[in-house]
């Protein structure tokens, strides 16, 4: 089994991941603005392999496009597991807290991929969060012209 959360940790879950049928990277609008990022990454599972340890009640939704649902904690904001109106449950990838050894299979909206967000060629690249003088000089750009 392999465990997730929200950024809070209210909303916890595991999954089984050999219960996983579809690893879905998107590039549409939605899924770059819920994810706050170029793209989301969704696992789409049978129910039986997915199960709630807490925080179930903390679960909100919110109908994105017509038809379909968006999960959410109520508390951080971040985005939960949904059982959709097809039968699937729907997991987010970001929120799971280790490796369940697939990688996405389909990848839809591919015309809309955000050019911006590529990281081809990046002027730093730190295995953490980079070290104080990067952030330092980095921000002091915010008060000079």
């Amino acid at each position: 089994m392999v465990k997730g959360s929200c950024l809070c940790g209210c909303i916890a879950f595991e999954i089984e991941p050999a219960e996983v049928v579809l690893t879905v990277q998107c590039y549409c609008a939605n899924c770059r603005k819920v994810s706050g990022s170029q793209f989301g990454v969704y696992l789409q599972m049978r129910p039986a392999g997915f199960r709630w340890l807490s925080g179930e009640a903390d679960v909100d939704t919110y109908e994105s496009s017509p038809g379909n649902r968006r999960a959410f904690c109520r508390i951080c904001g971040c985005v939960a597991p949904i059982l959709t109106n097809y039968g699937a449950v729907r997991v987010p990838g970001g929120a799971l807290e280790e490796d369940p050894a697939l990688r996405p299979d389909t990848v839809l909206h591919a015309d809309k991929k955000a050019e911006w967000c590529s990281n081809s060629s990046p002027s730093h690249v730190f295995s953490d969060s980079g070290p104080p003088e990067f952030w330092r000089k980095a921000l002091a750009r915010l008060y000079t012209s």
